[in-house]
């Protein structure tokens, strides 16, 4: 939804025109889609909202925009859920999104290596590159699927995948309500299900992959496995349809929001050439010639990890955290926020606060030495919810 509001003119504009009132209020009101919303900056309010989930439940699609591509694609997920069905999908996604398949990072990212080698004396869209080698690594990783988007971006997988995203990501199809128009809502709708299709498919393939004893450790199998395990009872588990809106949140969540903090700290490396050698001698220090990493020369790149966090504080790659509604109202200085309104942990206006960091606007990855523990650093998220949002943080790591 955030990326909607914000859309005409990106987060630092609205945070420009709105700065006054998120510093001295830590909230604003917007009029979205016929409801008042609230964006909030203040650390304090932002703190309860992650640890409070029953007095800030997460607002569901079918709450936000019912009978959307967005509940169609989406559903009920680990992310898009609360109370006990939020902890039946966890308990079969963790153990998944714990155990990362480092192994099937390294033949995708020496391929991007490869092509990029290929580009003589011609400008580069990082931006495109990296959308494309995070859709590989996301399959890969994800279900064993290669995409294949490096060496061929038009075949029928990719532009699947990439006209739903694109159809998503369309700020006119909610603010314009063309949704409601039946035969766009007929278009969108058989896009949407062409790709559902094909997850499921992957699904069912993987299932019989697994029967056959084949096993390489992507987070399907895993998720699989997890629902397998004997200590879960079948009301418990997940079903297909499930494990697919899983499949269809980590991917978006993790293919766009990675390829952005990618794109913005190749950029922040290329204008601040001092980083840039730091990162480059840690790096060469730990690792050498090998292009493989271990996961403990991973932890060993103290300084990597700083870089990265700052990129991540100055461009966060969510605009906001997923709208939440007050269970019960809520008072602030004052104002009172009466109990049912949907509201959204601003990130740009907490990471850019001169009130929780000195010299906001410049680039200083040491502010990172020390850990930041009053929710003035919020990437990606925080409290118990952090599940799927840590494992995109451990992703652009990787990627890296």
């Amino acid at each position: 939804m955030l990326s909607v509001l914000t859309n005409n003119g990106g987060n630092d504009k609205l945070y420009l025109r709105c700065k006054e009132y998120f510093e001295r209020d830590g909230v604003i009101k917007l009029f979205f889609r016929g409801r008042w919303i609230c964006m909030i900056t203040d650390p304090v309010i932002v703190k309860e909202v992650c640890l409070r989930t029953d007095a800030f439940p997460k607002l569901m699609f079918d709450e936000i925009i019912p009978n959307s591509a967005f509940e169609r694609h989406f559903g009920v997920n680990v992310v898009h859920s609360n109370d006990d069905v939020w902890k039946r999908h966890r308990r079969v996604c963790n153990p998944a999104f714990k155990t990362l398949p480092i192994h099937l990072f390294d033949k995708k990212g020496l391929k991007l290596i490869d092509v990029l080698e290929k580009v003589d004396n011609k400008p580069i869209e990082v931006r495109d590159f990296m959308q494309r080698f995070t859709l590989d690594i996301l399959g890969i990783v994800g279900f064993n699927f290669d995409f294949n988007s490096l060496e061929d971006q038009n075949n029928i997988y990719v532009t699947t995948y990439n006209e739903v995203q694109e159809l998503l990501k369309n700020p006119f199809y909610s603010i314009l309500h063309l949704d409601r128009i039946p035969f766009i809502k007929q278009l969108v709708f058989r896009k949407v299900d062409k790709l559902n299709n094909l997850f499921e498919d992957i699904i069912k393939e993987k299932r019989k992959s697994l029967a056959a004893g084949h096993s390489n450790g992507d987070l399907l199998e895993l998720m699989l496995k997890a629902c397998e395990n004997p200590d879960i009872s079948n009301n418990q588990m997940l079903s297909d349809t499930e494990l697919r809106n899983n499949l269809a949140v980590f991917m978006v969540a993790g293919h766009d929001t990675t390829a952005v903090a990618l794109s913005s700290l190749l950029y922040l490396l290329a204008i601040h050439k001092d980083v840039q050698k730091k990162v480059r001698e840690e790096i060469l220090s730990e690792l050498g010639d090998n292009l493989t990493p271990s996961v403990e020369q991973h932890a060993s790149l103290k300084y990597l990890t700083m870089v990265i966090r700052e990129n991540l504080r100055l461009y966060p790659p969510f605009a906001g955290l997923q709208v939440r509604v007050l269970a019960e109202d809520l008072k602030h200085k004052d104002f009172l926020i009466p109990a049912g309104t949907p509201i959204i942990p601003f990130l740009y206006g907490i990471h850019h606060s001169p009130k929780l960091w000195k010299n906001p606007e410049e680039f200083l990855p040491e502010r990172f030495e020390n850990e930041h523990e009053n929710y003035s650093w919020l990437a990606f998220g925080g409290g118990s919810r952090m599940l799927v949002e840590f494992f995109i943080l451990v992703l652009i790591f990787l990627f890296w």
